[in-house]
């Protein structure tokens, strides 16, 4: 059965996808598959936090070139 893999992240696709071949061995790893979904989580929520840093970063930059066009920089 093929699955929308695009909807889930790649820690959800693999515990559905064993849970198929494995129904009942994968609750022996129960804890240690919520703990790399956390992992996971906390991944994808920091990745996205340093992506919005840099847009921010170079928006600030760009606000401070097009205010004072780089005029005060030290030679």
């Amino acid at each position: 059965m093929e699955k929308e893999s695009n909807k889930m992240t790649a820690v959800q696709w693999l515990i559905e996808d064993l849970g198929e071949y494995f129904p009942h061995g994968v609750g022996g790893i129960e804890l240690m598959v919520k703990k790399a979904l956390q992992m996971e989580k906390e991944q994808i929520i920091n990745a996205y936090i340093a992506n919005s840093f840099i847009r921010l970063s170079n928006k600030a930059e760009q606000y401070y070139e097009q205010i004072y066009g780089g005029n005060n920089e030290q030679q």
